[in-house]
């Protein structure tokens, strides 16, 4: 996913900036200043918090997404407080109670064992400091196909689930247990054209967590029915359809 990872993810730019200027009103850089964002990945978002004075900390363990992100670092003319290494965030390499707060895009549903990685996250944070989570939006999918790849999976007997964190009501209840409450903000909303062809692709190649638990030979069979429905749907797979897209932030307190 590496090479292909930021052009799956494309965010409406005025939304994205106005969901991180409110987390940067929120919980302002000289209080918050030392900032976690375990899963950086290429460093879309850890990138754009450290420009907004975060003293960012990331880590990942795909030593390809990183890669990634020091070939950008490496091309700015200025320095950026960002400093990241390769690590698992189900055994985060900190001490207790080190970071003022902690952002964390799209990461809980792919890790398996996501209470343990959500346990570190919230150890590594000093008492009450907030864990911030982002959810970008759908990137170049159409529901509509994500639904039926479900569909004809779960007729298959091999229902596509994500790999780790089901949803947020099951991690809502899980945050219980640490005095923690979630509050979600939904302001920002758009439409975008996504060609039918490169949403199909995505799904082909696997490129979202729901296809990654499914059997080859089920995946494979699965595409082939989809690919077939779509073009008796659409006729040509080029065709750009109008998708509704949103950002959330969910906010993580004592």
């Amino acid at each position: 996913m590496a090479a292909v990872y930021d052009e799956t993810r494309t965010i409406d730019e005025a939304s994205f900036n106005a969901v991180l200027d409110l987390i940067a009103e929120k919980y302002p850089p000289p209080e918050y200043l030392k900032l976690l964002e375990p899963g950086i990945g290429t460093g879309r978002i850890g990138m754009a918090l450290a420009e907004r004075g975060y003293h960012v900390t990331g880590i990942d363990i795909s030593r390809k997404m990183l890669k990634v992100l020091a070939g950008k670092l490496a091309r700015r003319k200025d320095a950026l407080p960002l400093v990241f290494q390769k690590a698992d965030v189900t055994a985060l390499p900190f001490e207790d109670t080190s970071f003022d707060i902690s952002v964390v895009v799209h990461l809980f549903h792919l890790v398996r064992n996501w209470q343990k990685a959500v346990a570190e996250v919230l150890r590594v944070l000093k008492p009450g400091a907030p864990l911030v989570m982002i959810a970008t939006g759908a990137g170049k999918e159409v529901i509509s196909i994500n639904e039926r790849y479900r569909q004809l999976c779960a007729e298959c007997g091999h229902p596509a689930k994500p790999i780790g964190m089901p949803g947020l009501p099951e991690l809502k209840e899980y945050l219980k247990g640490f005095g923690r409450s979630m509050e979600i903000i939904e302001n920002w909303q758009w439409t975008k054209k996504v060609r039918i062809d490169e949403a199909f692709r995505h799904i082909k190649l696997r490129y979202y967590g729901m296809t990654r638990l499914v059997p080859r030979t089920v995946h494979l069979k699965v595409v082939k029915k989809l690919k077939t429905e779509l073009r008796q749907q659409y006729g040509v797979l080029e065709t750009e359809v109008e998708v509704p897209n949103r950002m959330r932030l969910i906010l993580i307190t004592r």
